[in-house]
């Protein structure tokens, strides 16, 4: 799964105040089960809430693991709270996947779902063989909906506006950040699933049983367990390279500091050429000049990441690879060009994705290239002292199942959801991740399955989105798998801990609607159309319009939990 650029297109203010027509005029939702309030309830809170993670294992299901596959490579486990685990990965596609389920998953129903994608659509089901074989493998009909990723979060803001809503409905985590009044709609739009799967009741499937609890309590709003999670790795994303070219130019692969970046970027941008150095790579600079990945907690207060000196370094740097067009003109341009096409072309050299980014890169263009290769740049800071990474909350990504659904297809739904949920190993996750044997895809050389033609053009990561699992490194790329998983383990020690670590919190609603308007300001700075001495008068409005409400809430937190 990967992370998209940040930011939101124009559009994005029309739908948002559409988006508050589903959820009209509700009060304020309850705090979640077990926990403390978070204090008198003022304007703007939105339905906020928080709780610590083990506050909430009594709504989340028991946790039974599927033993059947175990990873040969080693991952780290997690001792920070709320900090999921690198799970480990396989040096080798298993020769003989085993079957994860016993009987069918479905009932014979028919179902929409939406779900993201990051890169060319494939045919529809009616012309897409690759859907038909899944589906008659699952014994239900499922077709996708499937919606762009970069502009993932202005169409589920307008579908939940509309009341448009699909039987099951993928929203990223992130995406749910920005959305104002998600703490209230998720209550109108979707059903409550803690009767279905709270404690031993999953156990009625068995392969959701097998999602780390840490995912599940993410999975909780308003005191219900109200999605099925994807689980993360730790990391959100990293600097991601053309290995491959970098090899045959003998760029630098190891950059130590701002500047040495700075200056590969010049080295390696040739307009002529149709050569640019960089996407877009502003979050990725975050961690580099150590701004806090949301509040840092220091002297008794509560400090916003828009409010440190060294969030101004970030913009000032930013603002001159802009300036030099060292960033490619369509990314410098636009909120939405596709940045995995561009690196794909080799028009960019360094991007900012998801891990997950990686693969989807790997799978596209190592049947017609097999030297394509991506690198991850080793964190470092800007002053090449001690770095510090971000980490992911343990669920990125979220299944929806319509509200109003009748039961007897919520339980159809859901192990259909169960089916999806097969673990890296098993005939189950072949069939979802790369078709029919033989037709779809083939086992090359050395064992890994490589997509045909038909596989290209027709084999999308979309079943994938709508079951969780163990993130393994699940790569049939035996270099890369090792490479991530050495990158992972080798940053963990770098992980930034927050203030916040393993409480799970429902943010304010103003203050998640506060963060595409303000960041969009901070990106007119990066971009040269605004001074670097706006960004006070900046933070002054994102203070003044709901960032100092949701201090006040957040300072609450840390006293409730004994952390201030």
């Amino acid at each position: 799964m990967t992370p998209p650029p940040q930011g939101a297109s124009t559009a994005q203010a029309t739908t948002r105040r559409g988006f508050l027509g589903l959820v009209g005029l509700t009060a304020a939702a309850g705090v979640l089960s077990g926990c403390s309030p978070p204090g008198t309830p003022r304007p703007g809170t939105g339905g906020a809430t928080a709780a610590a993670g083990d506050q909430l294992k009594a709504l989340t299901p028991t946790f039974v693991p599927f033993d059947a596959i175990k990873p040969d490579l080693p991952g780290t486990r997690s001792t920070l709270p709320g900090v999921p685990d690198i799970s480990g990965g396989f040096s080798s596609y298993p020769a003989d996947p085993v079957p994860a389920l016993t009987r069918k998953a479905g009932r014979g129903g028919s179902y929409k779902a939406m779900t993201p994608l990051w890169g060319p659509p494939p045919p529809g089901l009616a012309a897409n063989s690759y859907f038909q074989a899944v589906n008659a493998d699952i014994g239900a009909t499922l077709e996708f909906q499937i919606t762009d990723g970069v502009t993932y979060v202005d169409k589920a803001v307008a579908r939940l506006a509309a009341r448009d809503i699909p039987d099951l409905m993928c929203i990223p985590n992130w995406e749910i950040d920005k959305m104002a009044d998600f703490n209230k709609a998720v209550d109108q739009a979707f059903e409550d699933l803690t009767p279905y799967l709270q404690g031993d009741r999953v156990k009625a499937y068995p392969l959701l049983a097998n999602i780390p609890t840490a995912a599940w309590q993410w999975s909780v709003w308003n005191g219900r367990l109200m999605g099925v999670p994807y689980p993360t790795e730790p990391f959100p994303y990293g600097l991601l390279y053309r290995k491959d070219l970098f090899d045959r130019h003998g760029w630098n692969q190891n950059p130590k500091t701002a500047d040495e970046l700075y200056r590969l970027g010049k080295e390696i941008t040739d307009a002529k050429a149709k050569r640019w150095a960089f996407g877009d790579i502003h979050e990725m600079a975050w961690p580099i000049f150590k701004v806090p990945q949301e509040w840092r907690y220091e002297g008794g207060k509560l400090v916003h990441k828009y409010e440190t000196p060294e969030w101004e370094l970030m913009l000032e740097w930013m603002r001159k690879l802009f300036a030099e067009e060292l960033i490619h003109p369509s990314v410098a341009g636009s909120k939405g060009a596709n940045e995995k096409e561009l690196i794909g072309a080799g028009q960019i050299l360094v991007y900012r994705d998801g891990l997950g980014g990686w693969k989807e890169l790997l799978q596209q263009h190592r049947p017609k290239n097999p030297g394509f290769a991506l690198g991850v740049f080793p964190v470092f800071a800007h002053d090449g002292g001690t770095p510090i990474m971000y980490h992911n909350t343990a669920a990125g990504l979220f299944t929806f199942v319509r509200k109003g659904t009748p039961k007897a297809q919520v339980e159809e739904l859901l192990s259909i959801l169960d089916w999806c949920a097969a673990p890296y190993g098993t005939k189950e996750y072949e069939l979802s991740n790369y078709g029919v044997k033989g037709r779809h895809f083939t086992l090359g050389s050395d064992g890994v399955p490589e997509l045909t033609d038909l596989g290209t053009k027709e084999v999308a990561y979309t079943y994938g989105f709508l079951g969780g699992r163990p993130l393994y490194v699940d790569w049939p790329f035996p270099d890369a798998t090792k490479a991530n998983l050495a990158w992972q383990n080798a940053t963990f020690p770098y992980i930034e801990k927050t203030p916040f670590d393993g409480i799970r919190i429902q943010r304010p609603g103003k203050y998640a609607g506060l963060q595409v308007p303000t960041e969009d300001k901070f990106t007119d700075i990066m971009r040269g159309r605004r001074p670097v001495s706006d960004a006070r008068q900046i933070a002054a409005e994102w203070r003044r319009d709901g960032g100092d409400e949701a201090r006040a809430f957040y300072l609450k937190v840390l006293r409730d939990n004994g952390r201030a």
